[in-house]
């Protein structure tokens, strides 16, 4: 989001001051055709305000949109939840998106171009966004494996250990089995027959 804002801030200050009076240019018929008012001086002030008044404000923008269902109102709206949460922002691209698919915008210059720069800037954090929950998922994928084989590791030693016991529970059975005369190991036992 703060990318957003740094590259609207940078549109910003190459603009020079903007002027909130609508920019003549020519329409394609040769007259003069207005351009979006106040989008980018909205966005910065929407950038600064606290929690409360960006609430009342994006009520107020969203509450604008619907009455009037105009372009620009839309693309207000649009650079407003563009500066929200992931489900704000979201919603910012389908509306930027509409609205591009629409054409409305093409007698607005300025704003079509911003609309642009919005709908990339919103799709490219997007699939930044889905490649980061993929890795977080094949992140995920592993540890569960590397848990997995820690278990199967952790069985195996168990199992490695009980034969062990068994082994050594056997080789004492066998001990006790033999007579003490004929077992060289047995305490007391008669020297072996050859022996030095």
């Amino acid at each position: 989001m703060k990318k957003l804002v740094w590259v609207f801030m940078a549109l910003l200050s190459g603009c020079g001051s903007i002027d909130r009076q609508p920019i003549p240019l020519l329409s394609s018929h040769g007259a003069a055709a207005p351009d979006c008012r106040d989008l980018l001086v909205d966005y910065e002030a929407y950038a600064y305000m606290d929690a409360k008044a960006r609430e009342g404000f994006r009520r107020e923008v969203r509450q604008q949109w619907a009455l009037t269902r105009n372009s620009c109102e839309q693309l207000r709206l649009a650079l407003v939840y563009s500066q929200g949460d992931s489900t704000q922002r979201a919603r910012a691209l389908k509306l930027v998106e509409e609205l591009l698919e629409s054409g409305n915008l093409a007698r607005y210059l300025r704003a079509q171009g911003l609309a642009l720069l919005l709908r990339d800037a919103l799709n490219r954090e997007r699939k930044q966004l889905l490649h980061s929950v993929q890795l977080q998922h094949l992140l995920y994928k592993q540890q569960a494996r590397n848990q997995a084989q820690a278990r199967a590791l952790e069985d195996l030693q168990t199992q490695l250990r009980q034969l062990k016991q068994i082994e050594q529970n056997i080789n004492e059975k066998e001990q006790s089995l033999i007579p003490p005369a004929t077992n060289p190991l047995a305490p007391g036992a008669a020297p072996h027959p050859g022996g030095g």
